[in-house]
């Protein structure tokens, strides 16, 4: 999956989420620890791999050990800031709100890149999940810089392969907003009643 694709991915699984969970409109401030965690992963392996400090662009992040390992902490340092932060609601609402906004992110984007192969039963092409325990092909890819990767996927945004999952993702979030536009306006209105 590509980064756009990831981001749109990511936004569709936190629309339930929020509205299960939060009860807000996911936008705004949740929207920027979701985006980040849906491109870790390939923030961290893609260009370790292209400096050759990583053996694949799909090693070290994309480990569900990695995965764990920075959801724990970033829970655990949302916890310990809780009695800091009560003071402010809206602070509040932003610490108790990242660290499930980045952690779906993130969990969106290893689902992003393993479905296919797992939903095929090739658990072989998906054992960058269980990184470092199994070892790693090497991709011609990863010689490329990320940024010139992005840049030739993206100069033809028509013949992108998540395409369809980015509008969707777009009909989504104009349509919420718009409800919520709608509704705040009716709110006001009949309070000025």
């Amino acid at each position: 999956m590509l980064p756009l694709g990831h981001l749109a991915f990511a936004y569709l699984w936190y629309v339930p989420y929020a509205a299960v969970r939060t009860r807000r409109l996911p936008a705004q401030l949740a929207l920027v620890p979701l985006a980040i965690g849906s491109q870790f992963p390939d923030m961290i392996d893609k260009p370790l791999a292209y400096l050759g400090i990583l053996p694949y662009g799909r090693s070290l992040a994309h480990s569900v050990f990695a995965f764990a390992l920075c959801s724990l902490t970033l829970w655990w340092v949302g916890h310990q800031l809780r009695d800091r932060w009560q003071a402010d609601s809206r602070i509040e609402w932003v610490r108790r709100v990242t660290p499930a906004a980045f952690v779906l992110g993130y969990a969106s984007h290893l689902i992003g890149d393993s479905y296919r192969f797992l939903l095929a039963g090739e658990f072989w092409s998906a054992r960058f999940l269980v990184y470092p325990l199994v070892s790693l092909p090497t991709s011609p890819a990863d010689d490329i810089p990320p940024w010139i990767r992005l840049f030739n996927i993206y100069r033809d945004m028509g013949a992108h392969p998540q395409l369809a999952l980015i509008g969707v993702a777009g009909v989504v979030f104009v349509g919420l907003r718009a409800r919520h536009y709608w509704n705040t306006r009716q709110t006001l209105e009949a309070d000025s009643r």
